[in-house]
Formats: structure tokens, C-alpha cells, sequence
């Protein structure tokens, strides 16, 4: 490290470091089976016994450098670099390089604009690129012949964030309003993904950079703080964020890929979609998006796609604080708008009758499909559902609802 003051408002630092990072990781596993004698749970007892070990090493070795410069406490400039070489990767894509450089200005320390209401403002902005490495494995066989079902790509890169950000941080009336206010962009590329490949090739997955991925984010903060004496302080404080991700591209000729879940339903990435949504087997619906019933009443099944968004539009959060001499009491507030989840637990609740909703349905002379539907006429067109459904068909009415994986979306927001 070096510090070097140049004058009474220029003051430089500088810094260049090394890091060494290792990681080990050592598995033992033993299974026993068939015991000789009953009653006795040990590893000893069994008569068939198979035991395995693997070592996982990986290193990382780092050099950093970073430089700062600040004029008369009014100024900030700061930029680094960092270069890794990581052994988790395959050898021609071991090293890689990524740099940052950010700019503050507190323009209130400016004589003109010195005053009693906007007593402290800032303007920043900033440019930083992380990259980040997976974990890359040679092909290997589990048994003599038969290869792992996931294979790794041999020209595997680590994958690289772009991000760029914008902020401005006022305060008026020395500390009774502040307000604070941040937009970022995230370019995420070459990100590591499980490709899904045919049984054709022998394997079922391929480790890939399969994508792209942006973000673009908003938050903003105002604090109050009306009282602040030495025995009676007040504040509060909201905070509002709004963060998007979009899915850009995934490996050619592939549109989406699955993260989690199940056959149906599942959470995947797709392209062009907010990242992630949940897939699965939807309402058959008309030209016009409606969902249309059968001639008993019934939603009909559609075809596979997107039955939900995870993500909400947006957070608002408020707290506030009281405090009189010793004593403290606060409360918040968190609203999470929009955003949707599937409630697999709710649909086998409905369909094996244990839910207040089936039990209100069996219990009725008559009910009607919960969500808002057409039924289609003789001469095509549609009309709004009317068909009334009998309660003794409750059953038929849930098992349909369980094979309809849309019928468990429902809106997370709060």
C-alpha cells in the first residue's frame, strides 16, 4: 500500500495485493446391506458392503491492484483490477481478468452551492465487471463403460457481470429529509448453465455457457427524521425497489431450461420471460386468452408453457422508530406487489376433500369453476360461463384441477 499526500486538497492512495485461495474437499461413503444378524444396525453386520472415496482440490490465485484519488473532499475517483487463475477450470480458460472504476462528486462542497436547505448532495457513478468461474470436470466414467450422464464442454469459460450504476444522495434541512436514489444495469454473459441434450448422444446434460441474462434495478430511499433531541428521537424511513431480470439468449436452439421442480410443474429460464417462471400444463384457452370450459362445466387442459411469474413488480418497505430516554419501540410495514407461486399442497388438499374450498363445494347444491371462463356455442363463438357444477361432481371437478398444473398459480404478493 502507498499513501501519498500531494497538496492540502489532493491525496492519493494505491495498493497491489496477492491472494491464494485452496479448497479441499475429501467424500467417504460406505453401504452396507443384508445383515447376518437381526437387530444389529452396524456396518459390521452386513454381508454386502460397498465403499467409495473422492478428493476435490481447486485453487484460485489472485493479484490485485486499486488507485484512489480525492480532491478537497469533493472528489472521489477509484479504480482496480483483478486477475484470477483458478484450477476449477479447463486449461485454456484458467485465467481471466475483470476491472472497476467508480466516480463521486459531493457537488455541495462547491462555495456557489453551499446552503441551509440542500445542506449535503452527491452524484456517483460506477462501472464493475466480476468473473466467476464454475466448477469443470474431465469426462468420467461412474462404472467401467458407462459415462457420467453429465458431460462438460470442453472450451467452458468462466462466466463475466457487467454492471453499471447511477445514484444520486441528497439531504435537506441538516438531516431532516434525505433521499436516495439508485439505478444499475447487469449484463450477465456466457453464464454456466446444465444444457439439456437427447438420449441420442449418451448423455442427458451438458455444462455449457449457455446464456444471457440482464437486470435492471431501481431503488429509492427517504428518510425523515423530525426529532432528534438527546431524550426524544424520531425517524422513519421508505424504501421502494423495482428489480427486473430477463433472460436474453440460452445456448443455440435451445428456449428455456429447467432450474427445479418436477415433471409438471417446473421453474425454468426463458427467453425473453422475467427470470424465472414457473412451466407447466396450462387452461385451454381461446384466440381471445379466456379459458373455456367443457359442456359440464370443466376447465379443459391445454398445451405446456408459462403458468406464472416469480418475481414481484415491485418491494415498499417503511420503518419508523420511537425512542424517549431509554426506552425503544418501532414498527414496519413490507408490501411485496405482484409475483406468483403454485401450491401443489393446496391442489391434493381440493382433490382429497380435507380443504374448506371442497368441502364448501361438495356440501353445495350447486358451484361454479373459480376462475373467470367462457363456453363455446354451437355456431363457435363464446359466451361467459354459466354452467353450474353439482356438488356430488366435486370429485370430477378437483381431478380435472390436478391435472392442470395452472390450477395451483396463485398470486405471492402481500
Amino acid at each position: 500500500a502507498y499513501t501519498w499526500n500531494i497538496n492540502e486538497d489532493w491525496l492519493f492512495d494505491a495498493l497491489v495485493g496477492n491472494e491464494l485461495v485452496e479448497n479441499q474437499r475429501k467424500f467417504y461413503e460406505s453401504y452396507g446391506a443384508n445383515y447376518n444378524f437381526p437387530g444389529w444396525n452396524h456396518i459390521d453386520n452386513a454381508t454386502t458392503m460397498v465403499a467409495s472415496e473422492s478428493l476435490r482440490r481447486k485453487r484460485t490465485v489472485g493479484n490485485f491492484a486499486s488507485i484512489s484519488l480525492s480532491y478537497a473532499n469533493m472528489v472521489y475517483f477509484n479504480a482496480t483490477v483483478r486477475n484470477d487463475i483458478v484450477s476449477n477450470m479447463p486449461r485454456n480458460n484458467r485465467s481471466f481478468t475483470y476491472p472497476s472504476v467508480s466516480l463521486g462528486w459531493i457537488f455541495t462542497e462547491l462555495e456557489p452551492l453551499k446552503n441551509n436547505v440542500l445542506t449535503y448532495g452527491k452524484l456517483r457513478a460506477s462501472y464493475a465487471e466480476v468473473g466467476q468461474a464454475g466448477d469443470y470436470y474431465d469426462s468420467y466414467y461412474t462404472t467401467p463403460f458407462t459415462p457420467y450422464a453429465r458431460v462438460y464442454d470442453p472450451n467452458l469459460k468462466p462466466q463475466n457481470t457487467k454492471s453499471y450504476e447511477l445514484g444520486v444522495d441528497l439531504t435537506f434541512l441538516n438531516g431532516l429529509f434525505s433521499l436516495n436514489y439508485t439505478f444499475s444495469r447487469q449484463n450477465v454473459k456466457d453464464q454456466i448453465f446444465e444444457v439439456p441434450l437427447a438420449g441420442s448422444t449418451g448423455s442427458a446434460e451438458l455444462v455449457t455457457n449457455g446464456g444471457a441474462i440482464h437486470t435492471n434495478a431501481h431503488e429509492i430511499t427517504l428518510g425523515i427524521n423530525p426529532i432528534n433531541t438527546k431524550n426524544f428521537k424520531w425517524d422513519m424511513a421508505f424504501n421502494f425497489s423495482k428489480i427486473d431480470n430477463y433472460v436474453d439468449e440460452l445456448a443455440p436452439g435451445v428456449e428455456s431450461i429447467f432450474l427445479g421442480g418436477f415433471v409438471d410443474p417446473q421453474v425454468r429460464a426463458n427467453i425473453g420471460d422475467k427470470f424465472p417462471v414457473i412451466y407447466g400444463t396450462t387452461f385451454l384457452r381461446n384466440d381471445n386468452g379466456d379459458i373455456v370450459v367443457d359442456e359440464d362445466g370443466l376447465p379443459q387442459i391445454g398445451s405446456e408453457g408459462v403458468i406464472g411469474k416469480v418475481s414481484p413488480d415491485f418491494l415498499l418497505g417503511f420503518n419508523t422508530n420511537f425512542e424517549i430516554y431509554k426506552f425503544r419501540i418501532g414498527a414496519t410495514f413490507d408490501w411485496k406487489c405482484g409475483g406468483q407461486m403454485y401450491s401443489g399442497t393446496l391442489n391434493t388438499l381440493n382433490y382429497y376433500g380435507t380443504s374448506m374450498e371442497s368441502v364448501e363445494s361438495r356440501t353445495a347444491e350447486t358451484f361454479r369453476f373459480s376462475h373467470p371462463a367462457v363456453k363455446q356455442l354451437e355456431d363457435g363463438s363464446y359466451v361467459a360461463n354459466d354452467i353450474d357444477i353439482k356438488g356430488e361432481d366435486a370429485l370430477s371437478y378437483y381431478d380435472r384441477m390436478t391435472l392442470i398444473s395452472e390450477a395451483g398459480i396463485y398470486d405471492s404478493g402481500f
